[in-house]
């Protein structure tokens, strides 16, 4: 009898614990970052909404991709966040499948740019962050505005720009093709080039991680670049008197994106991962932890927050979003004139 009750008892256990039928998973590609935060914000919640576990592959944009594409016939993964450019990437190598987006109750509630980044609703951007103008106001006297300010001679020897070969490098270069009178369909981006040859001799570097610009202007060495949003809360936490410019042209937005690949063998899931992401609760917690900013337009969060993120009506209204399928086409083409014409390669 007493074996018997050992046995049933140790049949409640497994069934409650998940351990007995096995318990559902999502396999999602993702960063590396603010994992303890992910966790708390998503992944429990998750598990205890729908009893699903999320488990995660890590690494950057670029090495995840690989994978995706070695696995591409027998995936290993459910849903992948990438940056809108890798994420066109991977549509055009056929690692991904379109989204039902009826299948997505919060779908509604995001921002229209948000909602088809990269053509055929095969992603949708989750969270969005801004590339604006970052300077000292105790070294420049003349308010920064524009991003022409850049060719300004009291700045040469002060600034850094994006290297061409990080993820704001060509939206930056399509930008100042546009501002500098560039035609919209010019994807040699020659007016950029040219211009930009103007000043290389002025740029301190061409800054390939936001780290290394944060100590560019730690050291002194650095009084005004172009900066992602998601970098602002560190640079303020150096205690330096700097101010974000939103220049009079606009701002370049970016967005994160998550996307189903192709041949999913938890779809179900899958779909559940994404709309749960994109529910007001769960981009409220993220953006209350600064780990994200949202595009969830329900979420409210209070002004000493906002000031960090990529977050209100003007703020918002002030993004240009480049088509990143037209940087996937051309990308190469623009690192080997970057290499000819700036770094002189």
């Amino acid at each position: 009898m007493r074996k018997f009750i050992l046995v049933i008892s140790m049949a409640v256990f497994l069934v409650a614990s998940g351990l007995y039928f096995g318990v559902s998973k999502v396999y999602v590609s993702t960063w590396g970052f603010n994992l303890d935060l992910l966790d708390k914000n998503i992944s429990k919640p998750f598990l205890e909404k729908y009893g699903i576990e999320i488990v995660r592959e890590l690494g950057n944009n670029s090495t995840r991709l690989t994978k995706l594409e070695m696995q591409k016939n027998d995936p290993k993964i459910d849903v992948v966040h990438f940056v809108d450019y890798y994420a066109a990437l991977a549509k055009k190598k056929g690692l991904l499948q379109p989204i039902d987006v009826s299948k997505l109750k919060n779908y509604k509630d995001i921002y229209d740019f948000a909602k088809d980044p990269i053509g055929g609703h095969y992603g949708i951007g989750y969270t969005v962050f801004s590339f604006g103008i970052v300077y000292r106001t105790d070294k420049i006297k003349e308010p920064i505005t524009s991003w022409k300010d850049f060719w300004r001679e009291d700045l040469a020897g002060r600034i850094s720009l994006p290297d061409i070969t990080i993820t704001q490098g060509p939206a930056f270069m399509m930008l100042m093709n546009r501002i500098w009178g560039g035609s919209e369909d010019d994807t040699s981006l020659d007016v950029a080039f040219k211009k930009l040859a103007e000043i290389k001799g002025n740029v301190v570097t061409f800054y390939k991680r936001s780290s290394e610009l944060i100590n560019l202007f730690k050291m002194g060495e650095v009084w005004v670049a172009p900066v992602a949003r998601f970098a602002w809360g560190r640079l303020l936490a150096t205690g330096l008197p700097l101010k974000w410019v939103v220049p009079e042209e606009g701002m370049i937005g970016f967005l994160n994106t998550v996307s189903i690949v192709k041949g999913a063998k938890n779809l179900e899931n899958a779909y559940k991962y994404i709309d749960f992401i994109l529910s007001e609760g769960v981009q409220y917690a993220e953006a209350m932890d600064l780990v994200d900013s949202p595009i969830n337009k329900n979420v409210k969060v209070p002004k000493e927050i906002a000031e960090k993120l990529t977050y209100g009506e003007d703020h918002i209204k002030s993004l240009i979003f480049f088509d990143p399928n037209v940087i996937v086409d051309h990308r190469d083409e623009w690192i080997k004139k970057w290499n000819e014409m700036i770094i002189g390669k």
